[in-house]
């Protein structure tokens, strides 16, 4: 599959355009074991990131988030590809998550227990639903909308981060990088999507 295809997948999985910043990255052939050269995350949130990439892809009968190394790209993208609007927005995001976990349940989000955890996120998500883009909803559109609020940022961060690696490609969906044959497939028997 050819880089262009992918994202245009990925802006389906997420169900959303991509951020100008993911798809240069992309284009760029960025995976999460790139050394990140502007480390801008404490560890706390590099901990709370781990906390929520989890949560958004856990591990079932398939590896989850942490096993495909998300929390890294998610920090490599924030770091190093985002542009400052969007890295602020997403640190924002951070601490409004901390925030509301100190208000709501009398401590930060890493000292929250699972239910509150989920609670926050659940808020977090809430936070963002009635935002509307002023762009183009188009996948591949090139005009920017750094504006997305940052539950959008954390979800497109860890779908893209698990997808793209070789954890996501190769053990969450069926990989076969050259299928050599056209054919029609049953969805019912294999069980998951294909990628290449």
């Amino acid at each position: 599959m050819k880089r262009r295809e992918l994202i245009q997948h990925l802006a389906l999985i997420t169900g959303a355009a991509l951020s100008p910043s993911v798809v240069q990255a992309m284009i760029n052939g960025i995976d999460g074991r790139v050394t990140i050269q502007n480390p801008v995350l404490s560890d706390s949130q590099r901990a709370t990131c781990s906390v929520l990439a989890e949560m958004v892809i856990p591990r079932t009968d398939t590896p989850g988030a942490l096993d495909a190394g998300v929390p890294h790209f998610i920090e490599l993208m924030v770091s190093d590809w985002y542009t400052p609007t969007e890295r602020q927005i997403f640190l924002d995001g951070l601490a409004t998550l901390d925030s509301h976990c100190q208000t709501k349940f009398g401590s930060p989000f890493l000292s929250c227990t699972e239910e509150h955890r989920i609670a926050a996120l659940t808020h977090m998500e809430a936070l963002g639903a009635d935002y509307k883009s002023q762009t183009s909803a188009a996948p591949m559109s090139k005009e920017v909308d750094e504006n997305v609020p940052f539950f959008g940022k954390l979800k497109e961060l860890t779908v893209i981060g698990y997808y793209t690696s070789e954890v996501g490609a190769k053990q969450e969906l069926i990989y076969q990088p050259m299928p050599m044959e056209y054919r029609d497939i049953d969805f019912r028997e294999v069980g998951r999507q294909w990628s290449s």
